[in-house]
């Protein structure tokens, strides 16, 4: 089994959802995809989320959490997920939208900008 070396969490924002994908780097620096969900963006989603994430993640490798810049909607979560401890980095969307470019990303779905966005985290 691989050591695991990296978690993060891709957070894609919208004004009423959060799609997240949970992102592994391991020894082999290969990325393993978790899991994913869709959570509500407001206090109960932001609840479900972090009970979400401490069944999915391992708690000997830091996590860090990532989302892009839209507006104000990520704003809340980005705060909730702060004050609970969480090492959260927020990135400009043209950064984000460069990166996907990068990997010749045509579709464009939530869950694929929320793994894309964990792919990122891990580099």
């Amino acid at each position: 089994m691989n050591k695991k070396l990296k978690q993060c969490l891709g957070i894609d924002v919208s004004k009423s959802n959060l799609s997240i994908c949970l992102g592994v780097l391991n020894s082999n620096l290969e990325k393993e995809f978790i899991g994913h969900s869709d959570v509500n963006n407001d206090l109960s989603g932001f609840k479900v989320m972090v009970s979400w994430i401490r069944k999915a993640v391992d708690n000997n490798v830091e996590l860090v959490v990532l989302m892009e810049a839209t507006g104000v909607y990520h704003q809340g979560v980005c705060q909730y997920l702060y004050n609970q401890g969480y090492k959260v980095s927020v990135m400009q969307s043209g950064r984000v939208k460069r990166y996907a470019q990068s990997l010749d990303q045509r579709s464009k779905t939530d869950a694929l900008d929320s793994r894309m966005l964990s792919m990122l985290g891990l580099e």
